[in-house]
């Protein structure tokens, strides 16, 4: 098995069907909301009550990097 890295992602089931549905980087930022739901928290498997989803899902400085320069509010 091999990876190869391409310029441009890939198309999928989810951004064929519906491209506004789910962006590439929706799920980094909890403060730009999926079309349908908020994404300011979330309900981890196991757990009964949400909790406010943290940036970058709570990895913070470890993968900050890979977004350097984006506007994660415009590129979701």
């Amino acid at each position: 098995m091999r990876i190869r890295l391409v310029e441009n992602e890939p198309a999928t089931t989810w951004n064929l069907t519906n491209p506004r549905e789910y962006g590439f980087y929706s799920n980094v930022n909890p403060q730009v909301d999926h079309p349908r739901w908020s994404q300011a928290s979330e309900r981890r498997l196991g757990e009964f009550f949400k909790r406010k989803t943290l940036m970058f899902n709570g990895y913070g400085e470890q993968v900050a990097g890979m977004y350097g320069g984006m506007d994660l509010k415009k590129f979701h």
